[in-house]
């Protein structure tokens, strides 16, 4: 693949992967939209260039934890929010991007079409990548115009958010394991931690609101 189609492949993705993680928690699609396309070209180049670097293909996962740890550091400068919730943001979408990926390649492995012809073909992985990013945004807009998920004035830090710590952890672990792993019990794994972090943080907004209006 050339370098060309490279970066604009895994800019797509890393731009799909920061919207869908601002939008799941009510950022409207245009906020920051210049600053997101910049840091995704970055990191699309990024690892276009560490591709020949003998550690990252001793160690594949430095790539990830560099794009997650970019994405944490963004949106917790950029957008002035803690980085607990940056770090809850940014996975939220991680799962997402991650978790329709790897439903569509299941789906292609159906159709007789593996992952390494995925990764090997150029036309697959470029479809690939256009229709994930077309999920995703669809699922991002559809919640974000129903009002799910948080507002963007995160509450201060509270013991009682440690299960959503905890679910991050979860998603993080599952995430990573994906990357090597595609298995259906993983992928089942995966979306049920995602729902249930986008169905608990949603009710605990729920009740923070109900306090401030007690209040």
């Amino acid at each position: 693949m050339n370098s060309v189609t490279y970066i604009t492949v895994y800019t797509l993705e890393a731009f799909c992967i920061l919207t869908a993680s601002y939008m799941l928690f009510r950022f409207h699609f245009k906020e920051f939209i210049w600053k997101k396309l910049i840091l995704s070209i970055l990191l699309a180049t990024f690892s276009y260039s560490a591709r020949d670097i003998t550690i990252v293909n001793s160690f594949t996962i430095i790539v990830p934890i560099t794009y997650f740890i970019a994405y944490t550091v963004f949106i917790t400068f950029v957008s002035k929010i803690r980085i607990v919730w940056a770090s809850i943001m940014i996975t939220t979408g991680y799962a997402l991007l991650g978790t329709v990926q790897m439903i569509l390649l299941l789906l292609l492995d159906v159709f007789g079409v593996e992952m390494a012809t995925v990764q090997g073909s150029l036309f697959y992985l470029v479809l690939a990548q256009v229709i994930t990013a077309a999920v995703t945004f669809t699922f991002s807009f559809l919640y974000y115009y129903r009002g799910r998920g948080f507002v963007f004035d995160f509450p201060s830090w509270r013991w009682k958010h440690l299960w959503l710590v905890m679910l991050v952890v979860i998603l993080i672990v599952l995430i990573l394991k994906l990357i090597y792993v595609n298995k259906l019990t993983m992928i089942i794994a995966a979306v049920v931690t995602l729902t249930a972090l986008l169905l608990l943080s949603n009710k605990m907004e729920k009740e923070e609101r109900l306090n401030e209006l007690e209040s």
